[in-house]
């Protein structure tokens, strides 16, 4: 210990050429410190953030999905009048699990909203079936990838960020989709694709953030299911796509969870009630 003519000073114009702290101030002074940032810090635990890197994997899967419908349709595998009996029901299963308590006023908007897209779908289509006619086929796949990962990216996962751009994501997406679209070989085809584009990307989103607020174990079921779907057709097309996949599912659900972790003991941020500084302006009166 210091005899008592050495005072505990941080800020002040010493006497000496040098500042002494005894070493009772110094544990104070970092006790303070190490307490304001541990309680700032969010701890991230393993398996639960693998579970939370759920929609990642369901947003991933999802867009997979569309591609995969895109080239089945492409190649006259599908039926449009079969995908949209699907999207109807699926459509119509979706609104009453979302509206529980639906009464009659809210169906009729919801019905009126439906037939309105219908119809413009419908009179667009013919539209949006030659609107690429001119550009090549590599460059709609470039810009469709390049639309889908821009959606990928700027999606909501949840986390309150500036990168979090909702309108841009599902703009995006459905740009990709139009693009698409216009490759199919009639405007039937074309109005099949863009309205399962709305679908699975604005109307199934919203669902799934739904099913996550009420039931996180529905929630984890589903990701799942998302992903033996993906394994399931994209067998029927590639198996080199179907490994990559599970590649990239597993570093998205296991590897990149596992470096947050691990990367989290570097993070240091302090957080406090901290006097703002306050610039004062003195202005002299003309007449002085």
């Amino acid at each position: 210990m210091l005899s008592s003519q050495y005072p505990k000073v941080l800020y002040d114009v010493s006497l000496h050429d040098f500042k002494i702290f005894d070493d009772d101030h110094i544990y104070q002074m970092n006790s303070k410190i190490n307490s304001s940032i541990s309680s700032s810090l969010y701890r991230h635990i393993y398996w639960s953030t693998v579970a939370e890197s759920g929609l990642i994997t369901q947003q991933v899967s999802l867009v997979i999905l569309f591609i995969i419908l895109f080239i089945h349709l492409d190649n006259d595998n599908l039926h449009p009048k079969n995908i949209l009996i699907i999207n109807a029901l699926i459509g119509i299963i979706g609104l009453f699990l979302y509206r529980r308590h639906i009464n009659i006023k809210l169906l009729q908007e919801n019905l009126k909203t439906l037939l309105i897209f219908l119809l413009f779908g419908s009179m667009v289509s013919p539209v949006v079936f030659t609107l690429t006619k001119t550009i090549s086929t590599d460059t709609i796949y470039a810009m469709s990838t390049l639309m889908m990962l821009t959606h990928l990216i700027f999606y909501d996962y949840g986390a309150e960020t500036a990168m979090v751009q909702k309108a841009l994501s599902f703009s995006v997406a459905l740009f990709s989709s139009v693009c698409l679209a216009s490759r199919l070989s009639t405007s039937f085809h074309t109005f099949c694709l863009v309205t399962s584009a709305v679908l699975v990307f604005a109307l199934w989103s919203e669902l799934r953030k739904y099913i996550k607020k009420s039931s996180f174990r529905i929630f984890s079921l589903l990701t799942i299911v998302h992903i033996i779907g993906c394994v399931i057709f994209l067998s029927r097309l590639s198996l080199l796509y179907t490994i990559l996949y599970i590649l990239a599912i597993i570093f998205l659900t296991f590897l990149c969870p596992l470096w947050l972790v691990s990367l989290q003991k570097f993070k240091i941020s302090i957080r406090g009630a901290w006097e703002e500084a306050v610039v004062v302006e003195h202005r002299k009166d003309k007449h002085d």
